[in-house]
């Protein structure tokens, strides 16, 4: 079944989905040889966007969008009334983890290996760069992690008001983070090199675990307590689906035990089953199953899907969210075409009307 979209509509207002740049260039300024004219515009108009986007104030944590909300908590009483709480908000859920950090920690050696500043380091670098990419991409930061971080699509800015767009944003973002395994591993390698320690190996090198659901049915609430009067908490998003993008990755390993060739990382999207059915991917895209969640509770069972999606071959080519949409079964409902829609049917009631 064909889903509907105004994606275009999305592309017309913001300039980033318009630009067939790679924004990680620019962030991670790899090396090239020759930029055409195009490619050193469209690179400083990305530029312009994110700067623009880190010179606007915004929050790590919550949702910027429904911020108010933590300022209607006055007593304990307001955390439970509907009027602070949002129902059946639409909200695409991306997990990042970046793998083994806890591992690479316990094994530091000053001498010999990598120091907990050098350790640090990474991590600032991979999770900052997450940051400016998911800004450009227009979503929000819910939560940095520790190794990782949550980032929510959707909301009630106008770019939010396609469904399907929500999707392919994060699908987006997805893309670039893990683009962004390859060239860190890349500065990573010059590291371990200068300390003479083994490249090869995987476990020695970074590892990028993204997961992705989708949530049509979000509670938007805030989570805190009073104190002196005043609340203090964060607005959380409630839902399944919300939880379950980081249980996604727990099946990391299991999906990249599927794929034969090498190198093995930077190549998996973990997809959760409801954010499959709202992009609709083409019937040709390979999306296997890697097993079931299923649990039992109030004398039922109900089980959900672990997919993943092999990402090699659309890594530094799904740029736009044209190219997204190529890769799923959709069709456009522009303003034009709902207008046209409206008028056909007023023309036929007044012919009824008028015999």
């Amino acid at each position: 079944m064909l889903r509907k979209t105004n994606y275009k509509k999305i592309v017309r207002e913001n300039a980033q989905y318009q630009l067939s740049y790679n924004p990680l260039k620019v962030l991670l300024e790899t090396e090239q040889v020759f930029k055409s004219h195009e490619s050193t515009v469209q690179e400083k108009e990305i530029e312009k966007i994110i700067s623009e986007e880190l010179e606007e104030d915004f929050l790590i944590g919550g949702h910027s969008d429904y911020e108010y909300l933590l300022e209607n908590i006055n007593t304990e009483e307001d955390f439970y009334k509907d009027q602070n709480r949002i129902k059946d908000t639409k909200i695409a859920s991306l997990f990042i983890d970046l793998r083994n950090f806890t591992k690479r920690a316990l094994f530091i050696n000053e001498e010999k290996g990598e120091s907990i500043e050098e350790i640090a380091n990474l991590k600032q670098d991979a999770i900052s760069t997450w940051m400016k990419l998911a800004r450009y991409y227009q979503g929000h930061i819910h939560s940095i992690t520790g190794d990782g971080l949550m980032i929510l699509f959707g909301g009630t800015q106008a770019y939010d008001e396609d469904e399907w767009s929500i999707g392919a944003r994060a699908f987006l973002l997805a893309q670039r983070i893990l683009e962004s395994t390859d060239i860190l591993n890349e500065n990573l390698k010059k590291l371990l090199l200068s300390k003479k320690i083994d490249t090869t190996h995987h476990d020695n090198l970074l590892d990028i675990k993204v997961g992705i659901e989708y949530s049509p049915n979000t509670l938007i609430n805030v989570q805190g307590l009073i104190v002196n009067g005043k609340a203090i908490g964060e607005v959380k998003a409630t839902s399944f689906e919300i939880d379950f993008s980081a249980k996604l990755l727990s099946r990391y390993q299991q999906a990249k035990g599927k794929l034969d060739a090498s190198p093995k990382y930077g190549r998996i999207l973990m997809l959760g089953e409801k954010y499959q059915n709202l992009m609709q991917f083409k019937e040709e895209i390979d999306i296997p199953k890697v097993d079931d969640y299923s649990r039992t509770m109030f004398g039922v069972t109900i089980s959900r899907g672990f997919y993943f999606l092999d990402c090699n071959d659309y890594k530094s080519t799904c740029l736009t969210l044209e190219d997204v949409a190529s890769l799923c079964d959709i069709y456009i409902e522009s303003d034009e075409m709902k207008k046209a829609s409206i008028d056909t049917v007023n023309d036929r009631q007044d012919s009824i009307k008028h015999g």
